[in-house]
């Protein structure tokens, strides 16, 4: 009879900590171009990016055969045919979109930044809390280049 209270509280603990973390993902971080690059990932391992190079981060950019430009508009009209995901900011060299999970609502930033000299389209996309995404940003960055590369 004591395991029913017990297990009551755990519960009401679980959701209360879910719901604390949906909330706190609503919070914007600082993003945009620092030095001309998209930002490196923090050392939690709920962050992909092109521009890390230490394994556990590490995604692929995008190579650009055709226009620069219009292939980074391409791109980013794609992103933006996503599901629960939303434009926060455009440059003609920089995407930053917010992209909520389809339960409970947490946010993670992409973001999209086109290198003309190396004809490369860098990716960049983390999760606003947490520890671990169980591997969704690398999963986010896979799915974008499969549309781009018209495999979906």
């Amino acid at each position: 009879m004591r395991s029913k209270p017990l297990l009551l509280v755990v519960l009401a603990l679980v959701v209360t900590t879910v719901v604390a973390l949906s909330f706190a993902s609503r919070r914007r971080p600082v993003s945009g171009l620092l030095d001309g690059h998209l930002r490196p990932c923090p050392t939690s391992p709920n962050c992909a990016s092109s521009v890390c190079g230490d394994g556990a981060h590490e995604a692929h950019p995008l190579p650009v055969y055709g226009d620069p430009q219009s292939e980074f508009e391409r791109l980013v009209g794609l992103t933006q045919s996503q599901p629960r995901t939303e434009l926060l900011q455009l440059t003609e060299d920089y995407a930053h979109f917010e992209v909520s999970t389809r339960m409970l609502r947490f946010r993670s930033d992409l973001e999209l930044h086109l290198d003309v000299p190396g004809r490369l389209i860098q990716l960049r996309s983390a999760s606003r809390v947490g520890h671990s995404d169980f591997g969704s940003n690398h999963a986010t960055l896979e799915h974008l280049r499969s549309l781009f590369q018209g495999r979906e």
